[in-house]
C-alpha cells in the first residue's frame, strides 16, 4: 500500500475531546478529534446515512453521531451501537502540524467490509448489507466484469454466506438469488434493488444462525495424494450413496471434494442419478439442484459452498413419490428399467439425434393425457418414450400442460381451511418441469427419461387443484373505462382485465409482457420472502419455457397472471389454527392435492 499524506493543519487549531472537520482538495472531509496527545481521524460521513460525525458529542473515547445516536470508537472506528463501523485514518504529527494519511489497504478494507456485509444478513439487514456491499464495491474490484457490475462481489458473498448457513441446506433464499442475478443482468431490475430483496430472503430464512453443523471438514486423514486417488475412482459414486443413507456429513464433505477437483460438471454427474430417481420435497429435489447450479457457474469461488448447500438439501429431502399416493409413478418408472431407450447410454439427452419430436395433434393428445391424472400421464410418457420420443421433448410438452394446470387453480383452495396447500404448490409443477428440462440438457437419455416420468405425474397428480369450471376472465367495467395496459391491470389486481390484454398479445408482446413484469414479481407481488421468491421462479420459469417452445402460446403468460396477480393471504392464522385443532380432535391429516 503506497501512501498519501496530506497536511491537515497545525495542532494548535486542535483543541482536545472537540470534534473537528478537516477536509482535502478532492472534498473529502474527516472527523478529527485531539484525545491523549494523539490525533484521531474518522471519515466525517456516518455510515448509516451520511450525516457528518464532526457535529456529533465525544464522551470517554466514543464519537456519538447527533442524528441517530450510532457511536464510534475514536481508536478504532468500531460501531458500538447502531450497525457498520466507519472508516479510520493513520495520522501523524510532524514539526507541529497534523498529517493524515489518506491511502487505504484494499486487502484489509475487503475483509472488514465482507464481514460488515455477512454480519447484516445474520442479523438479517438489508439496509446495511447493500451499503457494505455498495462500499465493497467503490474498491473497484469486480467492476464490469457481469451484469452485476459492482456489486459483483456483494451477490458473490451473499451466496457463499446464504449456502454456508442455511440450516437444511440449498433454500428459497438463494434460488430467488440466482434469478434475481439473472434479471439484473438482463437489465430488467436494478442491482441494489435486487441485492435488498435476496439479502432480506437469506437473512430472514437462517437470521441469527452460524456456519451449518460439522460438514465444512473433509472425510478422514487422507493425504492429498490418497484422496484424489480414491476419488478418481469412487467418489461420485459415495456422495449419491451417502445421500441415500442420509449421511449428510458425509455427503456435504465428499461434495465439496468433488467440486475442488473436478468443478461444477462433477457436481452435476454425481448427483444426476440421485435427483432422477424420485420427485423430492414437492419438486425442490431438481428445482433447487438447477438453480445451485447456476450459482455456482455465476460465482466460482463460492461453487464449493453452493453445492454442499444442495447436497445437503437432498440429504434432507423427502422422497415423495415413494408414498403410496405415487403407485402408478413409481410403476412407470420400474418399466424404464427394462425400456431400451435409444442413443448411446452416454450421450446427453440433448445431443442425440434419434431423438424424436412429439407435435401437433401428437403433442396436444399427449398433453390431454397428461392433464387426465398420474396413471393416464405417466404412461402416456412411458408409451412414447418406447417410440422414440425424445425426453426433451416430452419435458417441452409437460411444461406447457403444468402452464395449463397453473392458469386452471382453484383458488377456492385457498379459503379452505381443512386443507393445507395453496398456489404455491402448484407452482412448483411448473418450476419442476422447467428445472427438470434444463438438468435433462446435461443428463445422460435414461435419467432424463426418468425426468420426463416424474414431470408428467407431478403435474398429473395435481389434477385435484383444477377448478370445476373456467375461471372468469372478462374485463371489469371500471377497468375498460379506465384503459391502460398490461402493467396497470397487473398493478390494479385485476385478473380479468389483464388475461384478456394478454390474450391479445402475439409472441413478441408476450416476450415483452415478461421482462415487463419482472418488476413486479420481484417487488410487489408479495411481502414474504417465500411468496415473492414463488413469484420470481414462476415467471422465470413459465418464460424460459415458453422461449424453448417451438409453437408457443399464450399459456405460460396466462398461468403466471393467474398466479402473480392475485392478491393473497400470505400467513393465514385460522388455517393454521383449524389444521392443528383438527389434527388434535382426529388424529387425521389435512386433505392435500394428493
Amino acid at each position: 500500500m503506497k501512501s498519501d499524506w496530506i497536511d491537515l493543519g497545525p495542532l494548535s487549531e486542535f483543541s482536545a475531546e472537540v470534534p473537528v472537520l478537516r477536509k482535502d482538495d478532492a472534498g473529502r472531509r474527516f472527523a478529527c478529534v485531539l484525545r491523549g496527545g494523539e490525533v484521531h481521524a474518522l471519515d466525517d460521513r456516518c455510515p448509516h446515512q451520511g450525516y457528518p460525525l464532526s457535529q456529533g458529542a465525544l464522551r470517554d473515547g466514543v464519537l456519538t453521531c447527533a442524528w441517530h445516536n450510532w457511536k464510534f470508537e475514536l481508536a478504532s472506528g468500531a460501531c458500538t451501537f447502531g450497525g457498520e463501523p466507519v472508516r479510520r485514518y493513520a495520522t501523524r504529527i510532524d514539526d507541529g502540524r497534523v498529517q493524515l494519511n489518506r491511502a487505504v489497504d484494499t486487502a484489509a478494507e475487503v475483509r472488514r467490509l465482507v464481514a460488515g456485509l455477512r454480519e447484516a444478513v445474520v442479523r438479517d439487514e438489508p439496509a446495511r448489507a447493500l451499503r457494505e456491499g455498495l462500499r465493497l464495491g467503490a474498491l473497484g474490484l469486480h467492476r464490469g466484469e457481469t451484469g452485476l457490475g459492482s456489486l459483483h462481489l456483494a451477490f458473490e458473498v451473499l451466496a457463499r454466506d446464504g449456502a454456508e448457513r442455511a440450516e437444511y441446506g440449498f433454500d428459497h433464499g438463494l434460488a430467488l438469488l440466482a434469478d434475481l442475478c439473472a434479471w439484473v443482468e438482463r437489465g430488467r431490475i436494478p442491482a441494489e434493488e435486487a441485492f435488498v430483496v435476496a439479502a432480506h430472503a437469506i437473512g430472514e430464512a437462517s437470521t441469527r444462525l452460524g456456519p451449518r453443523g460439522k460438514g465444512h471438514g473433509k472425510v478422514g486423514a487422507r493425504s492429498p495424494l490418497a484422496r484424489i486417488a480414491d476419488f478418481e475412482l469412487d467418489e461420485p459414486t459415495k456422495v449419491s450413496e451417502a445421500l441415500a443413507a442420509e449421511r449428510r456429513d458425509e455427503a456435504e464433505a465428499r461434495m465439496r471434494e468433488l467440486v475442488e477437483i473436478r468443478g461444477t460438471a462433477g457436481a452435476r454427474r454425481a448427483l444426476m442419478p440421485f435427483v432422477a430417481q424420485h420427485l423430492y420435497d414437492y419438486g425442490h429435489g431438481a428445482i433447487f439442484l438447477s438453480k445451485a447450479l447456476e450459482l455456482a457457474e455465476r460465482f466460482s469461488s463460492a461453487a464449493d459452498e453452493v453445492l454442499a448447500a444442495s447436497t445437503v438439501q437432498l440429504a434432507w429431502a423427502t422422497a415423495d413419490t415413494s408414498l403410496p399416493p405415487f403407485t402408478a409413478t413409481r410403476a412407470a418408472l420400474a418399466r424404464l428399467a427394462d425400456l431400451a431407450l435409444p442413443g448411446p447410454d452416454g450421450a446427453a439427452a440433448a445431443t442425440r439425434p434419434d431423438a424424436a419430436p412429439l407435435e401437433g395433434a401428437e403433442r396436444a393428445a399427449f398433453e390431454a393425457e397428461v392433464l387426465a391424472g398420474e396413471q393416464p400421464a405417466v404412461e402416456a410418457t412411458v408409451r412414447w418414450l418406447a417410440r422414440g420420443a425424445g425426453p426433451l421433448a416430452l419435458l417441452g410438452a409437460i411444461g406447457h400442460a403444468a402452464a395449463v394446470r397453473l392458469a386452471r387453480f382453484d383458488s377456492a383452495w385457498e379459503a379452505r381451511l381443512d386443507a393445507e396447500v395453496g398456489v404455491l404448490d402448484v407452482t412448483h409443477a411448473v418450476t419442476f418441469a422447467e428445472a427438470a428440462a434444463a438438468l435433462g440438457r446435461e443428463a445422460l437419455p435414461r435419467e432424463a427419461a426418468q425426468l420426463a416420468v416424474l414431470a408428467a405425474g407431478f403435474v398429473g397428480k395435481l389434477r385435484k387443484a383444477d377448478a370445476a369450471a373456467p375461471q372468469a376472465s372478462a374485463t371489469t367495467a371500471a377497468t375498460r373505462a379506465r384503459g391502460g395496459g398490461l402493467l396497470q391491470a397487473v398493478e390494479a389486481r385485476d385478473v380479468g382485465a389483464a388475461l384478456a390484454i394478454a390474450r391479445e398479445l402475439d409472441a413478441a408482446g408476450r416476450r415483452r409482457a415478461f421482462a415487463e413484469l419482472a418488476p413486479f414479481a420481484a417487488f410487489d407481488a408479495a411481502v414474504r420472502p417465500i411468496f415473492t421468491a414463488h413469484a420470481v421462479k414462476t415467471l422465470e420459469a413459465l418464460e424460459r419455457l415458453e422461449s424453448s417452445d417451438p409453437r408457443p402460446d399464450g399459456a405460460y403468460l396466462a398461468a403466471l397472471l393467474t398466479h402473480v396477480v392475485p392478491v393473497r393471504r400470505e400467513l393465514s392464522a385460522r388455517r393454521i389454527a383449524a389444521v392443528a385443532k383438527k389434527f388434535m380432535s382426529d388424529g387425521r391429516p389435512p386433505d392435500g392435492l394428493y
